[in-house]
């Protein structure tokens, strides 16, 4: 999985994340993200599907992405 910590005017693009053992992306501490084209996919028996995790952060904005959890 991928955690983005305390990042600032952060563009994250064309990120495919598969049967993650935990989360499977996060944005935490960060200020001004714009994320687009992710693809968060767990297959339907997963015990995580949790898909993307947003904690403590400003100004977020996450278009044209696909979560299948």
């Amino acid at each position: 999985a991928v955690t983005f910590l305390n990042c600032k005017n952060l563009g994250v693009s064309d990120l495919k994340i598969e049967n993650s053992q935990q989360i499977h992306v996060s944005f935490k501490k960060c200020i001004n993200v714009k994320a687009w084209n992710l693809k968060v996919v767990a297959p339907e028996k997963s015990p995580n599907t949790d898909g993307i995790h947003v904690t403590e952060t400003q100004y977020i904005k996450i278009i044209s992405s696909a979560i299948k959890t």
